[in-house]
């Protein structure tokens, strides 16, 4: 008897904590890091877990997932949503948060590892294709001193089907003799070495109406004021052997002023055959009222099929390609192009 009253008081307040769980989560209220480690009584390593660089910034916890929202002085701001039926967990209609298991948690807890990002595998969709996250910790710490800030960034894999994908790709090697050398405001032929195609309707309205629809997502996921999302830019891009970008930023200009968000989405033909060709982005300091480019820098590899969101002020550059058979259509080609704001 004794055992049995003991198991329903487990029971009882297992049954209190679900509801406890269920009715922050229909309120939409936030929860602190702290909170959601008592709310959900997660084990020390875990818990503690959430507050390092490295953390993730979701994870489930029965059938409901945790995410990093925001941050508010020393507080990291989590949100609580209860998973679908299909387990698939939709922040929006475009992107789906991956689902990560505690014992995960644990196991990066416990292996230390050290990296600006951390790429998951997301929750397979019988509509959409399978999209993961790398995401920068918003608010991180920093061994830095106080003048520098971090820069923050996010990547997300399979942005467009693998058809889409496939298309596109031969869309562009039919194009080849229609691509041209690009320039630079500076008009330094040593700035920048690669060729873009100044027209492709048929996919920049395929990729700009897709980052509209994903832009409150990543405006939240960023951190950002909120802002309205204007005009999106657009241009496609080959760098081959020996091609590069150096450092630069993308609203330094009058006209270039309103650009809030820079994106640069990667594709290659399959096996990839080129190396190199790493985006850099850099950290920030102010100097003379003025945003600058500190020597910490965040390296993002040119994931086929991938597309990387960061801040246009951010000072960024294009590491060398190495393409030894210098076929065009060995090349790194992206679709990069600008968010402004109105």
């Amino acid at each position: 008897m004794t055992a049995l009253k003991s198991n329903l008081a487990k029971i009882d307040s297992l049954m209190r904590q679900l509801d406890l769980v269920k009715h922050i989560t229909e309120s939409g209220y936030w929860v602190t890091t702290d909170e959601l480690g008592l709310l959900l009584d997660l084990e020390g390593s875990i818990a503690n877990s959430l507050k390092f660089k490295e953390l993730l910034f979701s994870f489930t916890w029965r059938n409901f997932i945790c995410t990093h929202i925001s941050c508010q002085g020393n507080f990291r701001y989590w949100s609580i949503a209860k998973q679908v039926a299909n387990h698939e967990t939709r922040i929006d209609e475009q992107v789906k948060i991956p689902e990560i298991q505690t014992k995960e948690l644990t196991e990066i807890a416990s292996n230390g590892q050290q990296s600006n990002s951390l790429m998951f595998s997301a929750v397979p969709s019988k509509t959409q294709p399978t999209e993961a996250i790398f995401l920068q910790d918003s608010c991180a710490p920093t061994t830095q001193t106080e003048e520098v800030l971090p820069s923050h960034f996010a990547q997300i894999e399979n942005f467009l089907t693998p058809a889409q994908v496939q298309n596109l790709i031969k869309y562009v090697l039919e194009r080849e003799a229609k691509f041209e050398p690009t320039s630079n405001s500076a008009n330094d032929p040593n700035y920048r070495r690669s060729s873009f195609l100044p027209v492709f309707p048929e996919f920049s309205e395929l990729i700009v109406n897709r980052i509209r629809d994903m832009m409150p997502y990543i405006i939240t996921y960023l951190g950002l004021p909120s802002f309205t999302v204007g005009a999106i830019e657009s241009q496609l891009t080959a760098h081959n052997d020996g091609n590069y970008y150096k450092i630069h930023n993308d609203n330094g200009s009058p006209d270039s002023a309103t650009r809030e968000l820079t994106y640069v989405y990667y594709f290659n033909r399959q096996p990839k055959s080129f190396s190199g060709g790493e985006l850099l982005i850099y950290d920030s300091k102010i100097e003379n009222n003025f945003y600058v480019g500190a020597s910490t820098y965040h390296t993002v590899q040119p994931l086929h099929n991938s597309i990387v969101f960061f801040l246009s002020r951010y000072m960024h550059e294009v590491l060398a390609v190495n393409c030894s058979s210098k076929h065009f259509a060995n090349s790194r080609f992206t679709i990069n192009g600008w968010v402004r704001r109105t």
